[in-house]
């Protein structure tokens, strides 16, 4: 990697910005001012460095405050370096250690690619209509104003907006006074808290609001676009109560008087937690009870629950530099499940946490080129190839394996600790540890430094014979021609629960004599961030405990993909794998079906056969049929939220195997629909997929994009979206592919278009000439959105042929930009080992399905 960025907080460092922002919405421009006080450090010299990007910065003034009173020094000149995001103010004399204000003025462009300053697009009342709102972090502010744009730079800001009269306009803190000014409003905040300046955030346009209090008075509020305010009952509502729960739990009160939560129909990620202002996409914050699954309705609660956590963890106390982002992310991760558990316990929160966040950062760290939790960075573009899975659901992972080790009061008691130690200033993960050892009395720097310092996680391969267990462990990689290297050792929490078998395993191998314990069980409750494989007689005896319902549902899914992902790499028999699902036939619970239908799905991907798809459907339609029958088609008063969440995979699998009865109901109902609200939102992706599938014609692509159209709901253009680019019928799956770069998708919406036409078998080759025909334009519009640096894997994800691998690095090889270096690689690995897993098992996976129809 690159050479480390320079630091500026270690020549100047501000205490406090006076900024004022006129945006002109017309031309898209605005112009500003902004005067930073604070401290000169260091050695003595001619220049005063602040970042900037694509701002003219037309007039600067550096003034000198000591016992003699305030002095203005001579600027020689103002030199704007690209290169660094740098605006340098050179001086005539030298400048010394000591307290300055730097004043500057100058103007920049307000850009529509969802960072710093941006437009939000939406229609009312048969109106175009424009929201103005901003986007900071990782390092976007300086696109606004001048600026030291470091997490350790934390300052209080007071803001002055100017903004059309008749709009709402909102920032981090409660407005102080407005004065009309011509068509104007000129609103001045309130002075911020101590915060960084990816934290600083304003909006402003037509916008609604509904309103609450938490029991200590905190003002609450959702704003949305007026037709989608009502729809922000449930997030209005589920942050009242993790508001609640939080104070109690980190024993600090919310510290600001209010705190608003803003949809904003233009969104690059899923939601940001601006200090006070918190923004969204619509889709992770509105719920309309017609209109959401209960799928994304949880999500909901969850998105809230993760940003609201980081008021505390990542506002009030702030990592100094962003190696220390997994643990700002990994935290509220790991921490929305505990708030959500605790609001709504009937979710079993923790059982999908193994499947939500485990699984997805198994899959991305298994592979050579994924990074250590803790990642040196070295230049600010690196940091969105750190925003990723390992970032949050490693990090979350290995968190959560940190509280069970800890016990969950003592984790909460280290945690209170913490914050208490640090409010308002900058920490390193180092100090997160310290704070938990010393209540735990623990050993927890050298635990975690283990998981956090090193990619990858360890295989546990358990070999037991009667009261004799042989333990090893080494690195697990996916990728079965990927060089081992030797010492990777990590200290594995065992979590058996039995008599003789020590807390941790810290070495490469062990053998142990234990009772005879035909139940023996690594990793109960899969809290351990590891996989296990057993040898084949000892699977046999935990495959008999799980027909018997011996074993948790978390005990249960964490053998079998165990089991799955290391028959991918060549570590464990695929055909074990698949004959390990009989021991399911009676499995009822949606977590672990979500496991055992990634397993089946991902061989009949990666096998890639059409003869194969077809001689695995009476398989699917036998697993499938006992929950079929029990859950039906129809929601029953009493069913539990599992089970409202199963009936769409069991379907769907159902549906996909061509069981006839499903098809045809998929058929009638969508046939009869008149408009989106008559099919149960849960149902309408297995039903719309079908109905693209078996009807594979122009009337049902007509229908389906007239609904996309039609509707101003994001997750309903998104279901849409997953069935247009569904066709078999190459017209109709191009003529999908010719929507994206339209104004009928939104920036934000255009890699949801781009995965699905991937995830379409018979598109996947005109969807990889279409992406590589539209680089510039996905480049120029996208580039700066994190979702563009995972188009290599979803390029990858598609394919299991070394034919198409050459052709992948033939195109991308020449494109690694630091920011694409990691996906690229990434993206090589995968089609490396499933290339590797069709060639090795295709004909051992096309017998066992001849042979167990």
């Amino acid at each position: 990697m690159g050479k480390d960025v320079k630091r500026l907080f270690a020549e100047f460092q501000p205490e406090h910005y006076t900024l004022e922002l006129v945006p002109n919405r017309g031309d898209k421009t605005f112009t500003g001012k902004v005067s930073i006080s604070g401290k000169k450090t260091g050695r003595p010299n001619q220049r005063i460095t602040l970042h900037q990007k694509d701002l003219k910065v037309t007039a600067a003034k550096i003034t000198k405050h000591d016992k003699k009173g305030n002095q203005d020094i001579p600027i020689a000149r103002i030199n704007t370096q690209k290169k660094f995001d740098e605006v340098r103010l050179h001086t005539e004399n030298l400048i010394y250690p000591g307290h300055y204000t730097v004043s500057l003025e100058f103007s920049g462009i307000i850009t529509r690619n969802m960072n710093g300053m941006y437009p939000c697009f939406f229609e009312h009342d048969g109106k175009q209509q424009e929201l103005i709102a901003t986007q900071f972090e990782s390092h976007h502010a300086r696109e606004v104003f001048p600026c030291v744009d470091e997490p350790e730079a934390k300052a209080t800001f007071d803001l002055t907006l100017a903004t059309p009269k008749g709009e709402t306009v909102l920032a981090n803190t409660p407005i102080k006074e407005q004065k009309a000014k011509g068509g104007s409003v000129v609103s001045t905040f309130e002075t911020t808290p101590k915060m960084p300046t990816y934290l600083l955030a304003f909006a402003y346009g037509n916008l609604g609001y509904l309103e609450a209090r938490t029991r200590d008075g905190v003002k609450v509020r959702t704003y949305a676009t007026p037709g989608n305010v009502e729809f922000t009952r449930f997030a209005l509502d589920t942050a009242v109560k993790t508001l609640e729960f939080y104070n109690d739990y980190f024993a600090i009160p919310y510290p600001l008087e209010k705190c608003d939560m803003i949809a904003l129909p233009d969104f690059a990620s899923g939601a940001m937690e601006n200090w006070g202002l918190i923004t969204y996409r619509e889709q992770v914050m509105l719920v309309d009870p017609k209109n959401t699954s209960l799928g994304t309705k949880q999500y909901v609660a969850m998105v809230v629950a993760h940003e609201l956590a980081h008021q505390w963890f990542g506002n009030l106390v702030t990592m100094r530099w962003w190696t220390d982002l997994w643990l700002n992310e990994g935290f509220a991760s790991w921490i929305e499940y505990l708030a959500v558990d605790h609001l709504f316990p009937e979710w079993q929160m923790w059982t999908q946490f193994a499947v939500d966040e485990q699984q997805r950062a198994y899959k991305l760290d298994a592979l050579e080129h994924t990074h250590p939790i803790e990642v040196p960075v070295h230049h600010p573009d690196e940091i969105r190839t750190i925003f990723d899975t390992i970032s949050y659901s490693k990090g979350a992972s290995v968190i959560h394996m940190l509280h069970e080790y800890l016990t969950p009061d003592l984790f909460r008691d280290g945690l209170r600790h913490y914050l208490s130690l640090h409010t308002y200033s900058n920490t390193d993960t180092v100090d997160l540890w310290t704070a938990l050892e010393d209540i735990s009395g623990k050993q927890v720097k050298d635990f975690m430094h283990a998981w956090t310092s090193q990619s990858g996680f360890p295989l546990l391969q358990a070999n037991i014979q009667g009261d004799s267990v042989q333990l090893t462990q080494d690195r697990f990689y996916l990728n079965p021609e990927q060089e081992k290297r030797p010492n990777t050792i990590w200290p594995i929490a065992l979590l058996t629960g039995e008599e003789g078998i020590p807390e941790l395993l810290s070495k490469a191998s062990t053998n142990l004599k234990v009772a005879d314990s035909p139940s023996l069980k690594f990793n109960r409750g899969q809290s351990g961030f590891y996989r296990t494989v057993y040898n084949p007689e000892h699977l046999d005896t935990l495959g008999t405990l799980i027909a018997k319902h011996q074993l948790s549902p978390l005990d249960r899914l964490g053998i079998l993909s165990d089991l799955f992902e290391a028959a991918k790499a060549g570590r464990a028999s695929t055909i074990d794998a698949l004959r390990f699902l009989s021991y399911f036939e009676d499995e009822s619970d949606n977590a672990v079906w979500d496991v055992m239908a990634g397993g089946i799905l991902s061989t009949r991907a990666v096998m890639d056969s059409e003869a194969l798809r077809e001689q695995m459907k009476p398989f699917i339609k036998r697993l499938a049929g006992k929950q079929l029958e029990r859950l039906g088609w129809e929601k029953k008063a009493s069913e539990s939220h599992f089970d409202q969440l199963l009936r769409p995979t069991i379907l769907g699998l159902a549906a996909g195997a061509d069981e006839e009865a499903v098809v045809a109901e998929c058929l009638r109902r969508f046939n009869r629909m008149k408009k989106p609200e008559d099919i149960d939102p849960d149902l309408r992706s297995v039903i719309y997929t079908t109905a693209v599938r078996i009807h594979n014609d122009q009337e049902t692509f007509d229908k389906l994009l007239a609904m996309h159209e039609a509707s101003t709901s994001s997750e309903e253009r998104t279901t849409v979206a997953a069935a247009l680019t569904g066709f078999k019928r190459p017209e109709l799956y191009k003529r999908a592919l010719s929507v994206i770069d339209t104004a009928s998708v939104r920036h934000q919406d255009v890699a949801y278009w781009i995965a699905y036409s991937f995830g379409n078998r018979f598109a996947k080759y005109d969807t990889w000439n279409w992406m590589k025909d539209h680089w510039q334009w996905l480049a120029k519009n996208l580039g700066s959105d994190l979702s563009f640096y995972r188009f290599p894997m979803f390029a990858a994800n598609a394919f299991s042929n070394r034919e198409f691998l050459e052709e992948f690095k033939e195109f991308f090889l020449p494109k690694l930009e630091p920011a694409f270096e990691r996906s690229v690689n990434q993206g090589i690995e995968v089609l490396t080992w499933q290339s590797a897993w069709k060639e090795r098992d295709f004909k051992a996976v096309q017998k066992f399905f001849k042979e167990n129809k």
